[in-house]
């Protein structure tokens, strides 16, 4: 997956895209030291630019990061989103869906472990703003869950639940899993952590009948 960057646009000749140099020089420093033991004068060093350029784009350093905040949401959202758009007509189908949006979303941690870091250590409980935003998040992709769980309750695929408390339950879990191994993992075997989890995740749902079934293949 492609570094998670900012990049500016060159229209004739090539120019300095100051903004993206702010906001590239703000993931690296959020990551090092935190939101809070960093200062705007530590990511002016790190993008080279004046502090008029950076007040020119962003009102403070809380400004700055809840705009990394909201890149590394919009993301791990729009990866979720992309394999639950059609319902599954299966238990293996929506076992594969599952598979390949958490390699999706493994793989942008394995390629961007400075928004990793920046998300596992600097998020939950700095800032009312910013925790509003996280949950938010899960609450969106929770609806996305809750349509999937109670069709294939509806289908027989799954057994009866809790739609509301399951859904939410799901919704946090493949990320935090995954921010934590590639944080403090030495190497991570994708396809493996990713079938591991889809399994769990979703024959876990299954009938009872059917995942003592599975067990015996």
């Amino acid at each position: 997956m492609e570094k998670f960057v900012c990049k500016g646009e060159v229209s004739g000749l090539p120019r300095r895209d100051k903004r993206g140099d702010i906001v590239n020089a703000g993931i690296q420093v959020f990551s090092r030291k935190g939101f809070n033991r960093c200062s705007v004068e530590d990511i002016l060093q790190e993008a080279n630019v004046a502090r008029a350029t950076f007040y020119s784009y962003f009102d403070s350093k809380k400004d700055l990061f809840v705009e990394l905040i909201d890149r590394i949401l919009r993301t791990m959202y729009e990866i979720m989103a992309a394999e639950m758009q059609t319902l599954p007509r299966s238990l293996d189908e929506l076992q594969e869906n599952t598979r390949r949006a958490v390699v999706k979303l493994f793989e942008f941690f394995r390629d961007n472990l400075e928004f990793a870091a920046i998300y596992i250590q600097e998020v939950m409980g700095m800032n009312p703003e910013i925790d509003y935003r996280i949950v938010e998040w899960q609450q969106k992709v929770a609806e996305l869950l809750k349509i999937i769980l109670q069709t294939g309750i509806e289908n027989g695929m799954f057994r009866p639940m809790d739609v509301d408390i399951v859904a939410n339950l799901i919704s946090g879990a493949p990320q935090h899993l995954g921010l934590h191994l590639f944080l403090y993992t030495e190497h991570v075997d994708i396809p493996r952590a990713a079938d591991a989890v889809a399994d769990y995740l979703i024959y876990g749902l299954a009938p009872r009948e059917e995942t003592s079934l599975r067990s015996q293949l």
